[in-house]
């Protein structure tokens, strides 16, 4: 298991939910842009980071995307034992940088 470097919550946009909604999270090395659509019964997200590369984010509670990457992981923090449409702003969204 590797070690987090650093740990930055995401803060939703403010804005009532919708099928399809982005935002962007400042973060240390750049800006990280999120898209979120609603379709098929459950969420689909793709965020491009800082360098401009865009990559799938799986939006299951508790687990880490990206985590066989070197760079960065992301994972949708919650209590709850599936994000729905109504829950996705019920979670923490957190950009884990890697050691």
């Amino acid at each position: 298991m590797r070690n987090i470097s650093s740990l930055t919550q995401a803060e939703w946009p403010n804005t009532e939910i919708s099928d399809n909604f982005s935002f962007s999270v400042m973060h240390p090395d750049g800006l990280f842009k999120f898209l979120f659509r609603y379709f098929n019964g459950r969420w689909n997200c793709w965020c491009t980071l800082p360098s401009g590369e865009t990559r799938v984010v799986g939006i299951e509670p508790n687990v880490v995307s990206w985590s066989g990457f070197l760079d960065y992981g992301i994972v949708f923090i919650t209590e709850l034992p599936l994000i729905s449409r109504n829950s996705l702003f019920l979670t923490s969204l957190y950009i884990i940088t890697w050691e």
